[in-house]
């Protein structure tokens, strides 16, 4: 007979879960071009600015999936990441801004480069390494000590202020002393009810829309697995869902010291990404070797990979993690970070412009306006 999810124990339901939402990932996002790098160069370039309201419309579906679970009683998310009291103010925003300037020079997040890598991109695949080494060092190597410093110095205590944790629905409820629902109900309103009508205000390729909206799915799914299906009474954890530079650099260890490492949900996402990728790109015949053209461009790639892993661990996520997950459990450390990684990638583009033209005015090289999305 057939084994159901009620016959498995907890741990092989959590790494099931985490590989077949990493494999849907990856599939989804190479077949939709799902980028957040190129959201932002469309929110500059294009009014109908596809990508982004892709992006836009995971993050709507990721909060209504999520604050669905919660609103049911099915899902416990005040132990979560993204909800301590303190809130690292500072090491968000800056690890925001690094993190949105590396997106940009290596040509996308981490979660896109996983999937370009799976193509054979071997720029991003050598990009990735420098982002999980850096992310590594930052989170509990050389650059640890002072990134919890920092993060200390420049910390709110928000207990101080009356708030119990990060979540953005204790405002209302200590401002206008509604109740912990209404309160909740009002948050999710004003986050998705203006990013809907912004995704659906113009009509884009439905590829972008589809793809956006199934990735905001994987959101609560992550969350069902860890925080429902999964939960083990003899070993509580949080309840968590997908993110990419943290687990990125926990994959590269495991890698590494393979008998003395656990797998865990968030390795299994990281696998299980390129893999979904990888069937994409080689049924849609899309699977070909591409590398650096030359030391300038080599030089870019791996100094974004270094801001991205070091601004990632900062922020305590990127655009998955603090974009999607962090802002769909309704946090505001996370509005604060996503804020800052699109404002940092903003301003990486400005200045490539700058530069651009330039080196056009003194007879130099053209020069491009931007790393393309799929380099």
């Amino acid at each position: 007979m057939s084994a159901t999810v009620a016959d498995l124990d907890p741990r092989t339901i959590l790494l099931l879960g985490g590989l077949a939402i990493g494999v849907a990932f990856g599939a989804i996002a190479r077949w939709s071009a799902f980028c957040v790098r190129g959201a932002v160069e469309d929110m500059i370039a294009t009014p109908d600015a596809p990508r982004l309201r892709g992006y836009l419309l995971a993050a709507a579906v990721a909060v209504l999936g999520t604050q669905a679970l919660v609103a049911l009683g099915l899902l416990d998310l005040s132990k979560a990441l993204y909800m301590p009291s303190l809130l690292p103010l500072g090491g968000v925003v800056l690890g925001g801004l690094a993190f949105g300037v590396g997106m940009v020079l290596a040509g996308g997040c981490g979660a896109r480069l996983l999937v370009l890598a799976a193509g054979g991109n071997l720029r991003s695949l050598v990009t990735l390494m420098v982002l999980a080494i850096a992310a590594y060092a930052t989170l509990r190597g050389l650059f640890a000590l002072p990134r919890q410093a920092f993060s200390g110095a420049t910390g709110v205590e928000l207990k101080a202020l009356g708030l119990a944790d990060q979540s953005l629905a204790a405002l209302p409820a200590r401002i206008w002393g509604a109740s912990s629902d209404w309160a909740r109900g009002l948050v999710v309103a004003a986050l998705t009810l203006p990013a809907l009508a912004y995704v659906f205000r113009r009509r884009v390729a439905p590829r972008h829309l589809i793809g956006g909206a199934l990735i905001g799915l994987l959101v609560p799914a992550g969350f069902a697995v860890t925080g429902i299906l999964a939960v083990d009474e003899f070993n509580p954890t949080p309840a968590e869902s997908i993110t990419v530079t943290g687990p990125l650099a926990q994959t590269l260890i495991y890698g590494l010291t393979y008998t003395g490492a656990t797998m865990d949900f968030a390795i299994a996402w990281v696998l299980g990404i390129p893999v979904g990728a990888a069937l994409v790109a080689l049924l849609r015949r899309e699977a070909r070797l591409e590398g650096f053209e030359g030391a300038n461009h080599t030089r870019r790639y791996l100094v974004g990979g270094a801001l991205m892993g070091v601004g990632g661990v900062l922020s305590i996520g990127c655009t998955i993690g603090q974009g999607l997950t962090g802002v769909s459990t309704l946090s505001i450390g996370s509005l604060l970070a996503i804020a800052s990684i699109f404002v940092g990638a903003v301003l990486a583009m400005r200045w490539r412009q700058i530069v651009a033209v330039a080196r056009q005015r003194i007879g130099g090289q053209p020069g491009t306006v931007g790393a393309v999305s799929h380099s």
